[in-house]
């Protein structure tokens, strides 16, 4: 019980400093300012949908979950990117340390990186990030009760760039404190991965999720293309708990075999489930935890098998 105050102090602290850390940020727009790099590139994304819809079958605001999608983007890019991550990741290093003291061990780091080369640096950290972001996701889908949660972000009918923020906030406090740990143990803080986390992972999920009429052709193999990641949103699938989990680089799928990219198919965007879904930002918040309190969350993300 002696840690919990320390707890509430870390957490209050941390929440404080990225809270003084945005406002700065806000006041001082610039090109090299992280958050306005990130609103730019969200602003991009949403006119190429204008120019190069997929399909032209409703207005540009009129695509339905469009307003719910935008109240999503403000929702978890602002009150939980950065009021919570940030302090629930500070809380997660402090526990790790606290746990692995009473083995002796006092710091998280197994080698300190952040004196190399800022290239090899970046790329370090990219590999690291994006291949825990992939085993996560896989993660998502294998276990009922995580796939409870996440199923918030399938049970989307229609894709644009604000789909990407269209999730239940309990994935990203399971699993985002836990995929920083690699970072502190190769010498970066929470901030590092706060900063990194926000850029890099979150301006690729505008891009996937984008409903936009191009042909990636051999890019779909290198790197996750709005086209491979319609298909992960997919519920005609061959597989039980999905495909395509790739955040940003497609080798992963290929390598444990979980790319799906059909010739001459549509991806029907959706779960099995969806009448059973809820249409408001409250109720989505509550539904996951009302199916697992009724043992109802154990439901496949594809269709069945064609007889």
């Amino acid at each position: 019980m002696a840690l919990i105050p320390e707890i509430v102090k870390t957490a209050v602290e941390s929440t404080k400093m990225v809270y003084q850390y945005t406002v700065y940020q806000l006041k001082h727009p610039a090109l090299n300012n992280i958050y306005y790099c990130v609103l730019i590139a969200y602003v991009a994304c949403f006119v190429f949908e204008i120019i190069l819809p997929k399909k032209r079958l409703h207005g540009v605001l009129s695509r339905k979950g469009f307003w719910l999608d935008t109240f999503y983007v403000f929702f978890n890019d602002v009150v939980v990117y950065i009021i919570g991550l940030f302090a629930i990741c500070a809380v997660t290093e402090l526990i790790f340390l606290k746990i692995l003291g009473l083995f002796g061990i006092h710091s998280l780091r197994v080698v300190d990186i952040t004196g190399w080369n800022p290239v090899l640096q970046v790329a370090i950290m990219f590999v690291i990030q994006d291949f825990c972001e992939f085993l996560a996701h896989y993660i998502l889908h294998r276990s009922d009760f995580l796939w409870t949660f996440h199923k918030i972000h399938h049970a989307q009918e229609t894709l644009g760039a604000g789909s990407a923020r269209h999730f239940h906030f309990v994935e990203m406090f399971i699993f985002k404190p836990i995929i920083y740990i690699p970072f502190a143990m190769i010498g970066y803080s929470a901030a590092d991965y706060f900063l990194f986390q926000i850029t890099v992972q979150n301006v690729w999920g505008f891009f996937t999720h984008m409903n936009i009429k191009l042909k990636w052709g051999f890019i779909n193999y290198i790197v996750n293309t709005p086209e491979t990641h319609s298909w992960h949103h997919a519920k005609n699938i061959p597989r039980h708990y999905g495909v395509n989990y790739a955040s940003i680089l497609s080798v992963w799928d290929l390598m444990f075999g979980t790319f799906y990219l059909p010739k001459n198919e549509e991806p029907q965007i959706g779960v099995p489930d969806q009448k059973n879904m809820p249409a408001t930002f409250m109720k989505q918040l509550i539904h996951p935890f009302r199916q697992v309190a009724s043992g109802k969350h154990k439901t496949s993300q594809n269709l069945p098998p064609k007889k």
